[in-house]
């Protein structure tokens, strides 16, 4: 893997979770475009994860009811994940609930990469995320979270033996992630992740 993969991965989701995989496998919709499609439709969304940094009291911002809804979708679709990465499958998850698009597409292409090289993960990443941005309006609206991600207490583990694999040395534990969320059919789902190694917290 090259070493503008491992810090920067831009554009996609796949490049940031491959950082999890890097010492054994080289890796990266539509909505609704796997098998579980319709069986996660009716998914009760989970709650918020104490990462979520906006709170619906205590605040003057007017979006803020908003923007809780964005950050506990962004939660959502960590939880999700995080079990599909340590199963090694999005079976039995909710992932399309709360992925679309890059999102989607490129978690399920890093989870086939994954089980094909004998690895998965252990543990969940850190965060410290944020709604940056929120706009209401066009038939889809949109918004920005900016995420501090901790990677140190998400490991990557041989499958069949159990054995740790280490980052590689220049892999940065702490760094930015912005995700693009959208609203579709009153749902907020998360379509793009772009990781910024090089934009260390």
């Amino acid at each position: 893997m090259t070493k503008a993969r491992q810090h920067t991965r831009t554009n996609s989701h796949r490049r940031l979770l491959a950082a999890t995989a890097a010492a054994a496998i080289v890796a990266t919709l539509t909505a609704g475009c796997t098998k579980d499609s319709d069986d996660n439709k009716a998914a009760p969304s989970p709650s918020p994860t104490p990462s979520t940094s906006a709170s619906a009291s205590g605040s003057t911002d007017p979006q803020t009811a908003e923007k809780a809804k964005v950050l506990a979708a962004y939660d959502g679709f960590w939880a999700e994940s995080v079990k599909a990465y340590e199963t090694g499958t999005e079976k039995n998850t909710k992932l399309v609930y709360f992925a679309a698009k890059d999102a989607l597409n490129d978690a399920l292409t890093d989870i086939t990469s994954m089980r094909k090289a004998g690895t998965v993960t252990k543990g969940s990443p850190g965060h410290r995320s944020e709604a940056t941005a929120l706009n209401m309006s066009g038939e889809h609206p949109t918004a920005t979270v900016t995420d501090c991600l901790d990677l140190s207490t998400w490991q990557t583990v041989d499958r069949a033996t159990g054995k740790v694999q280490p980052y590689p040395s220049e892999q940065p534990l702490r760094y930015i992630a912005v995700a693009e969320v959208e609203l579709w059919a009153g749902r907020w789902m998360v379509v793009k992740m772009t990781p910024d190694g090089d934009r260390k917290c």
